[in-house]
């Protein structure tokens, strides 16, 4: 799975929706930095992955193209049911951005989070 995924980006092509749906939960920790960097962040609107299992590398790269693709949303109440599956990889400033917000969050996800963010 993971030689397949490098040559389909080797080729150039982009990790859109439909490419992240076929990877899904099951191989997306097996991708690399470049990989992770080919993902066009729109795509995260219509897919659904978790990257709990995932590296920090990984979490903090899909992190931040969630945090992308949701971006436009981020003033509604919906933007943290959005950003839930990629909180492992938030910053702290972005951290106490959402407890500004009054989210609710459960102690999975808070014990999910990166530990130099809560600190």
């Amino acid at each position: 799975a993971s030689a397949a995924i490098n040559r389909y980006v080797q080729l150039g092509n982009a990790l859109n929706a439909t490419a992240l749906d076929a990877i899904g939960t099951r191989y997306i920790c097996l991708l690399n930095t470049t990989e992770l960097e080919a993902i066009h962040p729109p795509s995260l609107k219509l897919v659904s992955l978790d990257p709990s299992a995932c590296s920090q590398e990984t979490k903090n790269l899909l992190y931040h193209k969630a945090k992308e693709a949701f971006s436009d949303q981020h003033h509604l109440p919906a933007y943290y049911e959005l950003i839930l599956p990629y909180l492992g990889g938030a910053p702290a400033a972005d951290l106490k951005a959402l407890s500004k917000d009054d989210v609710n969050m459960n102690i999975s996800t808070f014990v999910s989070l990166r530990r130099d963010s809560l600190m």
